[in-house]
């Protein structure tokens, strides 16, 4: 649909008359409330989000049952200038301020945007990103390598799921919904004795999904069926030592049948694909603070991870268009194994003059056999690749105070990283490449509880082999590209400078909040996926572009009218430019927005307590438009979500009754532009993958 102002309209002043007529209610002021401190984990080291230079949307458990979030999918909008590509069964690609992938398939990705879970590396893993026993969700915005490395290169969502503690502890949930969808959950925690406490998790979330296969006669081939489980252990060894360690196991089988010949909800695939992941995971955490100078924290992890991704590539059955049609099926099946270390020293004080220094190591394998139709031979086929990462850095930051209000921080990185690549065409190829990243911060305190600050940072990202289109260079369909293809075999590693100012604060009794930072940043020799087309024959390889620019604001606040009345709202605005980019037709997108970058982004909402035990949450999202892809110039329609949920709470219960987007708005979060429809001899269309129709269903949770 395109934007509609009167429906924003609308719905933005049922919040306005809401909100006068609770406040015309409420004859006494608010009175001064505690303000909570937020502290962010995925900093070098742990830090008030209030005294964090850099834009991080922060979202804690409360608010993830607000929006009845089973998958991190289901929370992305509430944070500005955050959006997501599916082209799998889930929103697996993530872009912040207009940067990140948006699909991986031949080829090994380094992701713009990371994913930590307990400090373990999942990126590029969002498949069971389960959101169930989630204590808080950070999302870091723009250049932050000197954090995070190579994966930040755009920002980085760390993930904490709950804490043991000595007190004994139960949640539960379990929840129903349309599109025959329900779902379960438990965590248990405590004292397992004086000096040792647990908690474990489970999560099961189960739906038909969201297509109909009219030819099938079927409505789960596009179905989501994720089990995750979390095991915690705390051990206070002494008085200075401690350690922590984490499990996690995760079998998520979903399907994937989301593409339609038909431009809509409906398939005609004889064979639905699939997008699966079975993986364990261990991290420990060592702690030890017997050291006169510094505290010291070593910090390992392991990754073992099986995925499974595949399609129907024709979308259709056999029969459909005689003379036309064709019948094949591409897929995936990856064998991760991640390895890593870190030991941190920290000084003893946070405060005066603090300092972090530390080194890092990580080891990763991934071994992808691919099963497809090989249209050259008019047969079956299968590719192999395997790819050994190995990256390695030296970390340091140091806080130092100006004056009582005033202090600059600076941190950095020097990293380095050899990737091996080896594949069953006997492509053999090998990158070893050094790169940086930095930051360098002002901070001053005005009043007791704002700061303003100022940065300039620097990220980067490796590069990488394009191994599916060396695959490719004899084929006679792409002759013509010969030279292209061989010119291209490696891209180059990506950098990005920027500059960041903003605000945070609240006012004296905590009652308004507010988070606002403006932003450029600069991007040089961006990695960006071209495509060579021919007919019904199609490589895709990764290019090195001149540079790009993105820049805006975004602004949090949220303002608590009275005792029974609440309201915020999340605001994102994006402007995005890429240089020197030329199609392999020849057309040239110079200037052209980058792909996955809407201009706007609005998240707000309002809370109505209605009585002591009962709650109402309206809430909206509104997105602008934006280009699918670099190949092409397709885009997304704008679009406004609203939804809402009443919550009865009873002692330890807690019933929710909610609806996402209440009045069914059809959009996507993924299109591709070809031909593939034989029916009409394949002609080009615009083929989308929606997004989440109306959902409605109750959640009902205990917790002691």
């Amino acid at each position: 649909m395109k934007f509609s102002l009167s429906k924003l309209a609308s719905v933005i002043s049922l919040i306005m008359v809401s909100a006068i007529a609770t406040a015309e209610q409420t004859e006494n002021q608010p009175a001064p409330i505690d303000i909570e401190t937020i502290t962010v984990q995925g900093a070098m080291t742990a830090t008030p989000l209030s005294q964090m230079a850099t834009s991080i949307s922060v979202l804690n458990e409360y608010e993830i049952a607000e929006r009845q979030a089973q998958h991190i999918e289901d929370i992305l909008n509430r944070a500005a200038n955050v959006n997501f590509a599916s082209g799998a069964s889930r929103g697996r690609f993530v872009q912040i301020r207009g940067i990140g992938e948006r699909s991986q398939f031949t080829d090994p990705v380094n992701p713009s945007v990371g994913y930590l879970v307990d400090g373990i590396n999942y990126s590029g893993l969002l498949a069971g990103a389960s959101t169930f026993d989630i204590a808080q969700i950070e999302i870091f915005k723009g250049p932050n390598s000197a954090r995070f490395g190579a994966d930040g290169l755009a920002g980085m969502i760390n993930v904490i799921s709950k804490e043991t503690t000595d007190e004994f502890s139960f949640n539960s949930q379990v929840g129903f919904a349309n599109y025959d969808s329900w779902n379960i959950g438990a965590a248990v925690g405590g004292a397992l004795s004086e000096s040792v406490s647990a908690r474990l998790s489970v999560h099961q979330n189960s739906s038909d999904g969201f297509i109909t296969n009219t030819w099938l006669g079927r409505e789960d081939t596009n179905n989501v069926d994720e089990f995750t489980a979390r095991g915690k252990l705390s051990w206070q060894l002494s008085d200075d030592l401690s350690v922590k360690a984490v499990v996690h196991l995760i079998d998520v089988d979903n399907g994937y049948d989301a593409f339609s010949l038909n431009l809509d909800r409906t398939t005609l695939s004889d064979e639905p694909g699939f997008d699966t992941q079975e993986s364990e995971a261990l991290g420990i955490i060592i702690d030890y603070q017997g050291l006169d100078f510094a505290n010291v924290q070593i910090q390992t992890s392991l990754l073992d991870a099986d995925l499974g991704y595949g399609y129907d590539e024709d979308w259709s059955y056999v029969g459909i268009a005689p003379g036309w049609e064709y019948s094949s099926t591409d897929y995936y099946f990856r064998d991760r194994q991640d390895s890593s270390f870190q030991l941190k020293l920290s000084s003893k004080s946070s405060t005066q003059n603090a300092w972090v220094i530390g080194a890092y190591y990580s080891n990763e394998t991934e071994d992808l056999n691919r099963q497809f139709f090989d249209f050259d031979l008019w047969q079956g086929a299968e590719f192999d690749s395997d790819v050994e990462r190995i990256d390695s850095a030296i970390f340091g930051q140091y806080k130092y105070m100006l004056s009582d209000t005033q202090w600059l921080t600076t941190s950095l990185r020097l990293a380095t990283q050899t990737l091996d690549y080896l594949d069953s065409n006997l492509i053999d190829e090998s990158i070893d490449h050094s790169d940086w990243g930095a930051e360098i911060s002002y901070h001053q305190t005005v009043g007791q509880n704002s700061m303003i600050y100022g940065s300039l940072l620097r990220s980067f990202k490796m590069g990488g082999v394009n191994g599916q289109s060396l695959s490719k260079v004899d084929d006679e369909d792409v002759v013509d590209f010969k030279q292209d293809i061989l010119d291209n075999a490696i891209f180059e590693a990506e950098s990005l400078v920027g500059i960041e100012f903003g605000i945070k604060g609240s006012n004296p009794d905590g009652s308004l909040v507010l988070d606002f930072a403006t932003f450029y940043q600069k991007r040089d020799d961006i990695q960006y996926k071209n495509s060579i087309v021919n007919e019904q024959s199609f490589v895709d390889f990764y290019n090195n572009a001149a540079d790009g620019e993105n820049y805006g604001i975004e602004v949090c606040v949220s303002y608590m009218i009275s005792d029974a009345f609440d309201a915020f709202a999340n605001i994102g605005y994006l402007k995005t430019e890429i240089s020197k980019i030329t199609r392999q037709d020849g057309t040239s997108i110079d200037g052209r927005d980058q792909a996955h970058a809407p201009n706007y982004h609005i998240n707000a909402g309002l809370n109505w307590q209605l009585s002591e035990s009962v709650t109402w949450l309206i809430e909206l999202d509104a997105k602008d438009e934006f280009f699918y892809s670099f190949s092409h110039d397709n885009r997304s329609e704008s679009v406004v979500l609203t939804h809402t949920s009443l919550d009865f709470r009873l002692g330890n219960w807690q019933v929710s009754l909610y609806a996402r987007n209440l009045f069914d708005e059809q959009y996507a979060n993924r299109g591709f532009s070809f031909g593939n429809d034989p029916r009409d001899e394949y002609v080009g269309h615009l083929y989308e993958q929606f997004g989440e129709p109306r959902r409605l269903g109750v959640n009902v949770r205990y917790q002691y």
